[in-house]
């Protein structure tokens, strides 16, 4: 893509003083880009999914000319701090957020703490992680203190709209629990645009010791979007992540995402809900590694595909060599609406450990057409049938949303998404 070094050029003139290290690190990584280009289908792992259209398209980097006014109207979830981002800009005006919360800027953020940096963009594999550590040009460096309690969600939007021509933004959000901290994050993307724009997301989170954070992550892009994301949880001695995933947005729409349990007593649950129609493209990869003893992961997948939509997911779960007393669950569930619809699952066990408990299933099906003559022999219409039975399936992976605002909004747009596909009482 021809473009991507033109805005690479004058992405390091406008930012001129950026330290040298960090010129670099940018040069070093689009090296590694253009070493491989984009995934094709004869990638293992990306075989299910067609990223030509990013080539069909010249993007630019977003600019200061591109933030509009800020919309008199923004999704909103009730009782939480605010990190509002729009088109790339960061509107530190108008974000609260509690005092044992830090917020730096990416220059910041390397100039105080370079090693996390590294920690992060180092000798990656995935091509779209390079571009975004080369392209870097939003998002925000997010610090909790050790031993804070956050009673209310921290609710990053990242928000698209206005647009006159097409744009790209590579956002890196560098988060850090501290240690015995609790806390609560929403990652949330949405657009609303007649306009062709890109999104390239970075997202690594670190919690250390004993730390606690629900992570909602919401991806509800205008359908002229495309969104690719990269994101990677490490987890310390006892910390414990929940963390939630939502996609209903973007026309294509990749996920990898990564979960090192890196010390022993850690725990995760890693849960998902995809919603696809028309023509929408949805895909994610999941890897859990269980690199230490006594580490327990849990993961449920559903996606909802309606008309000649597409549903991808590829899990794998690693045991390493001496992770004894690992506990790993893992299930897909694809729910065809209509005979076009494409569902891919492959869920995948590697163990290297001999006292362990594992397991992994994949389905996919249609609706249940025993329960739908049941309801209706019971006086229920056949369209509030569909209805219970689409909304129980969903609902069933969304009980571990422990926020009752988050569970609201989400439980919301399923039931908008139900409407607009044609699934109406």
């Amino acid at each position: 893509m021809h473009y991507l070094e033109k805005e690479l050029n004058e992405l390091i003139q406008f930012w001129d003083e950026e330290p040298e290290a960090l010129r670099a690190l940018r040069s070093d990584a689009f090296k590694q880009y253009k070493e491989v280009g984009l995934p094709n289908r004869k990638w293992e792992g990306w075989q299910f999914t067609d990223f030509s259209a990013l080539e069909k398209t010249s993007y630019r980097l977003a600019s200061p000319g591109d933030l509009p006014p800020v919309p008199e109207t923004l999704p909103t979830i009730a009782n939480c701090n605010r990190i509002l981002i729009i088109n790339g800009h960061f509107q530190e005006n108008l974000s609260v957020l509690s005092d044992k919360v830090t917020v730096q800027t990416l220059q910041h953020a390397y100039a105080t703490n370079p090693e996390i940096f590294n920690k992060t963009v180092v000798n990656n594999s995935n091509p779209f992680h390079n571009l975004n550590t080369a392209l870097m040009n939003s998002g925000l460096a997010i610090i909790v203190e050790n031993n804070a309690v956050i009673d209310n969600p921290i609710h990053i939007l990242y928000y698209t709209t206005g647009l006159t021509e097409p744009i790209m933004n590579h956002p890196l959000f560098l988060i850090v629990a501290g240690a015995d901290s609790e806390t609560t994050i929403i990652e949330h993307y949405a657009g609303t645009t007649n306009v062709q724009y890109w999104q390239n997301v970075v997202t690594y989170i670190n919690l250390s010791d004993n730390a606690v954070l629900n992570h909602t992550r919401i991806q509800e892009e205008d359908l002229n979007g495309n969104h690719i994301a990269d994101t990677a949880y490490s987890l310390e001695k006892d910390a414990q992540l929940n963390a939630f995933h939502f996609a209903s947005g973007s026309s294509l729409y990749r996920q990898n995402i990564q979960v090192n349990l890196a010390s022993s007593g850690a725990s995760s649950t890693v849960n998902g809900l995809c919603l696809a129609k028309d023509r929408q493209h949805l895909d994610q990869q999941i890897i859990i590694n269980h690199l230490k003893e006594n580490c327990s992961s849990n993961q449920l997948f559903k996606y909802i595909l309606s008309d000649s939509s597409a549903g991808v997911f590829n899990g794998r779960v690693i045991v390493s060599e001496g992770a004894q007393k690992t506990d790993a669950q893992q299930t897909i569930r694809n729910l065809l609406l209509t005979d076009k619809a494409l569902a891919h699952s492959s869920p995948q066990l590697e163990i290297y450990a001999d006292d362990v408990k594992c397991s992994h299933g994949s389905t996919t099906g249609q609706l249940d057409k025993n329960a739908i003559f049941y309801m209706r022999s019971r006086g229920i219409d056949v369209q509030t049938a569909q209805l219970l039975l689409i909304s129980g399936f969903a609902k069933e992976v969304m009980e571990t949303i422990t926020n009752t605002n988050i569970d609201t909004y989400i439980d919301e747009k399923l039931t908008t998404w139900l409407e607009h596909i044609g699934v109406t009482p």
